[in-house]
């Protein structure tokens, strides 16, 4: 692919956050939502577990594509329907419709959170990358932790639909940058675009076992906390006795601790392997959740107990998350596209399931507490196994 020198990092960075910034801006108005549309919690969840699955499927789809096509024409495609479905998400009469325009929203986002990163790796190489990605990351983070805030803002102001104005204003923005600023070529093997090269390429990386322990393990590492953020304002509304504004500012406090791991590992990133990163992401993330297990599992819940531990366990999953993502892409640097489609679908697909297996039992700090121990001990296994395995 060839581009306009000097991509902004900036730009990558809206572009990228776009995504998950729909998803972490409405979870405080969910109980909003179902008071407007009388539903119950576990139905308007879907408007979340939903939306996760949106780019789950958008990635796994988008990542050949863009290797085939170009990085320019998937973007504008992805921008328009983010924006319309934003749009149409304002004038949903029902919980039914909401929840499509939310699948629809979440396939137009996903091309800039797959592609964001892509062009990152596509013009930059080796520690530069991994440089790039965390600075990218850092930026990506303050969305999602300003987001619920705003979201908690917005809502209590002008009602919870204004959060889909923001997001369709932000999709028309989005749409005008990738307009300026991505000038790209398809690769000269455009034409052996087919079905068959999809499921060739993506069957060169699902055969590796070196790539599947280090997707697998870093999908788990860094999204099985979306099973905490999917009850979140249950706990606190109903476990922790808060309030939605409560609900907006812990987690704005969890993506602190993201920022927090992320920063870190761009001091480290020059002094230590990218895999001892990721053991010492992957041992922080264990211990703290460990400790909310014990906390939940004895039921001593107080804001400390609970947030304390997720805080450090996005910790580790700050520090985890762009060396896990960099040795995933690595592997076959000449499908990179479809490497980080195949990524972003095991990252989101696992974090929908986290979400739903949250759910279950009359006891979700525990239940969340349960998945987010047995996330951190099956990827530290499987990010042992990409250590002593060959591509």
């Amino acid at each position: 692919m060839t581009y306009k020198k000097n991509v902004p990092l900036w730009f990558l960075a809206i572009l990228t956050l776009s995504g998950t910034l729909a998803m972490h801006i409405f979870v405080p108005v969910l109980p909003l939502v179902g008071q407007y549309f009388h539903a119950d919690l576990h139905q308007v969840q879907l408007t979340l577990s939903i939306y996760i699955l949106g780019l789950a499927l958008g990635q796994l789809i988008y990542g050949p594509v863009a290797d085939t096509i170009g990085r320019r024409p998937v973007l504008i495609f992805g921008m328009i329907l983010y924006t319309l479905a934003s749009l149409g998400a304002i004038f949903a009469t029902n919980l039914y419709m909401l929840i499509i325009m939310r699948f629809l929203q979440a396939l137009g986002g996903c091309t800039g959170l797959l592609l964001g990163r892509t062009i990152v790796r596509d013009t930059s190489t080796g520690i530069e990358t991994t440089k790039r990605l965390s600075l990218m990351n850092m930026m990506v983070m303050f969305g999602p932790g300003l987001a619920p805030i705003l979201g908690g803002f917005l809502a209590s102001i002008l009602g919870w639909k204004s959060i889909f104005v923001l997001l369709s204003i932000l999709g028309l923005v989005n749409l005008i940058l990738v307009c300026i600023f991505v000038q790209d070529t398809p690769q000269k093997n455009s034409n052996k675009s087919s079905i068959r090269k999809v499921f060739i390429d993506y069957r060169k990386l699902v055969i590796s076992p070196k790539f599947l322990g280090y997707t697998l393990g870093g999908s788990l590492a860094t999204t099985a906390f979306y099973g905490f953020l999917g009850v979140s304002s249950y706990i606190v509304l109903h476990q922790l006795h808060g309030t939605i504004h409560d609900v907006g500012v812990y987690l704005a406090l969890i993506m602190v601790g993201i920022w927090l791991g992320t920063f870190t590992s761009t001091r480290l990133v020059s002094r230590i392997t990218l895999n001892k990163m990721i053991f010492l992401g992957s041992s922080f993330s264990l211990f703290f959740a460990f400790l909310l297990f014990i906390f939940t599992f004895v039921d001593y819940l107080t804001p400390y107990s609970i947030m304390v531990p997720v805080i450090g366990f996005c910790f580790g999953v700050g520090l985890t998350s762009t060396a896990a993502l960099t040795n995933a892409l690595n592997v076959n640097p000449q499908i990179a596209g479809s490497a980080s489609g195949l990524y972003g679908f095991t990252q989101m697909a696992v974090g929908a399931i986290c979400t739903s297996l949250s759910a279950i039992g009359n006891n979700p700090a525990f239940s969340a507490a349960l998945i987010l121990l047995i996330a951190s001990i099956i990827s530290t296994i499987c990010f042992l196994i990409s250590k002593y395995t060959e591509a």
